[in-house]
């Protein structure tokens, strides 16, 4: 009996010394801190999401705006490539249509995420920049369904991170 009364109390003594009971910190978190927002050299952003779509956006439009813009100065040689890529494909007569239909469906998608770009810091709202992925989202959908017809398989697949950046560009917005 001794012994275990010996064992409890050292159990007891043991656990109270030398297991470290939790503190609450004095320092703030950063949510106290800051509350919702963040602030990155002055522009206020209400949350790491907005962010994030902020700067997808710059890279997307980037990209599409580039390619609409290539489209349209050397449409002569991209019409070139459009004949010769889709020359065995469903779309062989009608690789000039396509070339427009991608060219404004680019520049489109391009210029919308400009303007949510700007929007989001007048208005602090991404209501534009959602728009505009989800227009480039169904312009990344044509290009793979033509690359699938031409049964340009890598071409298709080099498709997907785009399209997976957009992706997740929207489900930021939830």
């Amino acid at each position: 009996m001794k012994q275990l009364l010996l064992i409890l109390f050292s159990v007891f003594i043991l656990n109270t010394t030398l297991v470290a009971q939790p503190t609450i910190s004095s320092s703030p978190t950063v949510e106290e801190r800051y509350g919702d927002r963040i602030e990155l050299l002055g522009v206020k952003f209400t949350g790491p999401l907005v962010l994030c779509q902020i700067l997808i956006a710059i890279l997307m439009a980037i990209t599409f705006l580039q390619s609409a813009i290539d489209k349209m100065m050397d449409r002569k040689g991209n019409l070139e490539y459009f004949e010769v890529h889709f020359a065995n494909s469903p779309l062989k007569g009608i690789t000039k249509l396509s070339l427009s239909l991608l060219t404004i469906l680019e520049l489109t998608g391009g210029l919308m995420l400009v303007y949510g770009i700007y929007y989001a810091f007048a208005e602090r709202i991404t209501l534009w920049i959602f728009y505009g992925f989800v227009w480039l989202s169904l312009t990344i959908i044509v290009l793979f369904t033509g690359q699938r017809l031409a049964k340009d398989y890598v071409g298709a697949a080099d498709l997907v991170p785009y399209f997976m950046l957009i992706i997740l560009g929207i489900m930021s917005m939830y």
